[in-house]
């Protein structure tokens, strides 16, 4: 009898235990999900302020005609981009100069994916661009944007109109960044946040994180995170349960219990949002 008092007692510990374990989860994701927003803020910032001063600085630095000479004016898109320090720290993932029938000549970075890919086909909005002093951003999905070969992405894109020595509009600068891309940015950052915590309160244990950028209830993960992951962020329909704020409970995925937490971004659109996962069993 008294061993089996005393088993059952180790199982209440050990239930007990666990449950700790899983609200310390929860609350580590919701800790980093509010410093994971502070980091997008800063982010999305960098790129709208940047923009506009970049788009200038091309416009000095464009031959008479931007096409017939790309090396060089993947010169002058890094040299432009360099000029200005938001957009030389900037995240995106790419930074192209369309002519402006919005056909895409030259990107910074090779391989170039972008290069005479039409952007104003799934992006028509940025078109806009080109008649307005403003940053001009979309929301959609473009093959050659993508982060990762394969499953889906998505892409935020920011456009300003350049113009040349004339004052005539010479095309649009355009940036932003694939979604899952992002996503991977955040989970880096969430790492070294849950190592540096796990340091500061002398913790031998180092959790488990996972970020995901999200769009309405679709969440995008790093190119590394496991689809099972982002499976059980998508049930959980997140788009519909964060008009009051903080979402915060208590997963089980593949038999881990993980601590979530997620906050919509207004900083970048009403329909973005931020997702944490924490397990620290």
């Amino acid at each position: 009898m008294k061993q089996l008092v005393l088993s059952i007692g180790l199982a209440a510990c050990c239930l007990a235990g666990c449950d700790d374990r899983g609200q310390a989860s929860e609350q580590k994701a919701v800790d980093e999900v509010d410093r994971l927003i502070a980091v997008l803020k800063t982010d999305v910032q960098q790129v709208r302020t940047g923009l506009p001063a970049g788009a200038k600085k091309l416009g000095t630095l464009l031959d008479a005609d931007p096409g017939n000479n790309l090396p060089s004016l993947q010169r002058a898109i890094a040299g432009a981009r360099a000029s200005v320090p938001d957009l030389a720290v900037a995240k995106s993932t790419f930074f192209s100069f369309a002519d402006p029938s919005g056909v895409v000549l030259r990107s910074e970075a090779d391989p170039d994916l972008l290069a005479q890919k039409a952007v104003f086909g799934p992006f028509p909005d940025l078109a806009r661009a080109k008649a307005t002093e403003e940053n001009v951003e979309a929301f959609g999905e473009m093959q050659e944007m993508r982060g990762v070969r394969t499953g889906p992405d998505a892409a935020w894109v920011v456009a300003h109109g350049v113009r040349d020595g004339s004052g005539k509009v010479a095309g649009v600068f355009v940036t932003g960044w694939s979604f899952r891309r992002y996503a991977y940015r955040l989970e880096e950052q969430a790492k070294r946040d849950v190592v540096e915590a796990a340091q500061q309160k002398q913790e031998k244990r180092v959790p488990i994180v996972y970020a995901f950028a999200l769009r309405g209830s679709k969440a995008y993960g790093a190119p590394v995170t496991p689809d099972v992951n982002v499976q059980a962020i998508d049930a959980l329909d997140l788009g519909n349960k964060l008009a009051s704020g903080l979402y915060r409970a208590t997963v089980e995925i593949t038999g881990r219990k993980f601590g979530i937490a997620a906050k919509r971004t207004p900083e970048l659109s009403d329909t973005t949002a931020i997702a944490v996962l924490v397990s620290d069993l």
